[in-house]
């Protein structure tokens, strides 16, 4: 069976894009990936690349995903957190009745979403604070996230001072970065915040570092930038607690970090969705000071147990159920 994963990019920074393509194909599935920016080919997998790494414009970019979802022969359609191109090939896929199955773990609701919740076969997502719009339909399915747990064995956590705080996600506005440096100025002056992360939202970044000088905070939050998933283990192992106050969504960061007994900072609701006992009584600042203050310590092979929910193999068995049989 051929399988059509649609993706928004393949790079390395992205390495578990990769992992889910592999995982697909270990379950017997023929993959052929459609992505907006190819940095990765070759692989051992055909990529087909809309050309945005050679400049290529909006139009040019749909007229050739019209063309390969026309050409390319496929059974199923697996469209990987962009609804914009499951809703543009609504018509063709509807006409065609080709099944379409879409991953998509956020709670906005947006056009491309609402038209792709009308035709899809299945939308799942990794927490059941996903896609709640549609939390009364058989088609949301909760699967968990996919962590590949042979790339994220249990590591022994390094951490040599706690005071130093981590966060590693997307720079973007959801991810309310902006608490975790405020909870800065509620603790002592030993307590820094490095950050690594892709800047997707440069406005943003923008107003983070105001804010940092702002709040006289320069000496104690580190930007750092984007890295490889293949060094995020050694970032992890040297910090216990990770700061991700992402509003009504799990980032896979959190997963990860618990295999090197990082402790992940978050809400209620995200601690409640991973399988968490812990969490700042409140989203503010001052909450996640005191919580990080009164830290009680968490063991790696409790921190691992929650990560094992979240596996990839687990994951894949649930959306195979549905993709191989056409339901």
């Amino acid at each position: 069976m051929t399988l059509l994963f649609i993706t928004q990019k393949m790079h390395e920074q992205d390495a578990f894009t990769i992992l889910w393509i592999r995982a697909f194909m270990a379950r017997g599935y023929t993959v052929k990936v459609i992505c907006l920016e190819d940095r990765v080919s070759p692989m051992d997998f055909e990529i087909y690349s809309l050309g945005k790494e050679k400049g290529a414009g909006k139009f040019s970019q749909v007229l050739r995903f019209f063309k390969l979802i026309r050409t390319l022969k496929y059974d199923r359609v697996f469209v990987h957190m962009t609804p914009i191109w499951s809703a543009m090939g609504a018509p063709y896929w509807i006409l065609t009745r080709t099944p379409v199955y879409l991953w998509y773990t956020h709670y906005k609701h947006s056009v491309s979403m609402r038209i792709s919740g009308f035709y899809v076969k299945r939308m799942f997502c990794a927490t059941p604070q996903s896609l709640p719009r549609y939390d009364r339909s058989p088609r949301k399915v909760v699967v968990g996230h996919g962590i590949d747990l042979t790339i994220w064995p249990k590591r022994q956590n390094e951490c040599k001072d706690m005071k130093h705080l981590l966060a590693v996600h997307r720079l973007s506005r959801s991810k309310r970065l902006e608490l975790g440096i405020r909870a800065l100025t509620h603790l002592s002056a030993e307590y820094t915040l490095t950050v690594y992360g892709i800047e997707a939202e440069p406005d943003y970044v923008a107003e983070l570092k105001d804010l940092v000088k702002e709040l006289q905070l320069q000496d104690r939050v580190i930007f750092k930038g984007t890295v490889p998933m293949q060094e995020l283990a050694a970032i992890y192992t040297k910090h216990e607690l990770m700061i991700n106050m992402a509003s009504e969504t799990i980032d896979k960061t959190m997963i990860e970090a618990m295999t090197c007994g990082c402790f992940p900072i978050t809400t209620k609701r995200n601690a409640e969705a991973i399988g968490m006992r812990w969490a700042p009584k409140a989203e503010t600042p001052e909450a996640i000071a005191a919580f990080i203050r009164k830290f009680p310590g968490v063991s790696i092979d409790e921190l691992y147990a929650v990560a094992e929910h979240h596996s990839l193999p687990g994951l894949m068995a649930k959306m195979d159920e549905f993709i191989r049989e056409g339901n």
